[in-house]
């Protein structure tokens, strides 16, 4: 019984490092694309196509692989350290039942007085006083009701690092509030996307800065149905398959991203056919999904848009590719 116990703690202390881990890879990648965008974006309005202006971007920035490799290092340090000591300290806990227990009742009658304070920047709540607003309409400048509007605000309060997601929709005007979000006297930095239904989704990125953001604007254009099929292997329907929009490519270059952790408002599940509407790419479009088969972990699929209205199918075992119905 003793061993059982012992084996069942010890999983439990390895889980926090590994979950840290996909975690950071995860936002190390979505910060290099949106890196390279801009960049490439920059090269481009200076007058270079759009493919010279990607690799001119990716010269610049030199080798991704490596340099995630290096991020993921340095934050993997600095939580390891703190794995290992919260691995101590509940050893210690276990020897020292009764003099913790004291220890933790009396520090935790001085903590909730602190942290009420923090709004979830980390910083106090009359700090957090920027609020993101804007309009969405569409290429005729008629406003798109609906719309959901996916913010994720960065912070760094003390040095550490913060990372939050808001979500609004927008009224019958096409506008759009979120109260409170960001500390306009601190740095910080705010990935936003507007996506409608049947309408090209939009994103913007701010990078690190401080002051009051001006009011957003977005202009949608109308997409093309995109349907997605999801089978089994023998050609089955299969139900309950989630899946969501992540990036897409335009044809000149600029993209257009989702973060993870901000997109569950506009998740979708299959129907009984298998069936989930995307309409938010335009054809020949490069593009990127995440999906989630039932009992199994999110992950990405790359897609190219048809032009035809044939649904594209996909199944488990397709290595991150979708072929047309």
């Amino acid at each position: 019984m003793i061993r059982i116990w012992f084996n069942t703690l010890l999983a439990y202390l390895q889980a926090p490092l590994q979950t840290h881990a996909d975690r950071e890879r995860q936002e190390i990648r979505e910060e290099i694309a949106f890196h390279l965008s801009a960049s490439a974006e920059a090269h481009q309005q200076g007058g270079k196509d759009p493919r010279q202006s990607q690799m001119l971007a990716l010269e610049e920035f030199g080798d991704t692989n490596h340099i995630e490799q290096e991020c993921c290092n340095v934050s993997l340090s600095q939580h390891f350290f703190w794995h290992r000591l919260h691995q101590l300290l509940t050893l210690v806990l276990i020897a020292a039942v009764g003099y913790f227990c004291w220890f933790l009742i009396s520090d935790r009658g001085t903590q909730p007085a602190k942290s009420a304070t923090l709004a979830p920047s980390g910083f106090t709540i009359a700090e957090t006083n920027g609020n993101l607003t804007g309009k969405v309409v569409d290429t005729a400048g008629e406003p798109v009701s609906g719309a959901h509007v996916l913010a994720v605000v960065k912070t760094w309060p003390g040095g550490a690092f913060r990372q939050n997601s808001f979500a609004a929709l927008t009224d019958e005007e096409g506008t759009f509030q979120i109260d409170s979000v960001y500390p306009p006297g601190e740095k910080y930095a705010v990935q936003i996307a507007a996506i409608a239904e049947d309408y090209l989704f939009q994103s913007q990125y701010i990078s690190l800065r401080q002051g009051s953001l001006e009011p957003f604007r977005f202009e949608l254009q109308q997409s093309t149905p995109l349907r997605l099929r999801f089978e089994t292997e023998a050609g089955a329907p299969l139900e309950g398959v989630s899946a969501f929009p992540f990036e897409r490519t335009e044809k000149n270059g600029p993209e257009h991203c989702i973060y993870f952790c901000s997109a569950k408002p506009i998740i979708r599940t299959s129907d009984g056919e298998g069936m989930v509407s995307l309409s938010h790419f335009q054809p020949e479009e490069q593009a990127s999904v995440y999906v989630r088969f039932p009992g199994q972990e999110w992950e990405t699929r790359q897609l190219v848009i048809p032009r035809g209205s044939e649904p594209l199918i996909i199944t488990p075992t397709d290595s991150n590719q979708a072929e047309g119905g």
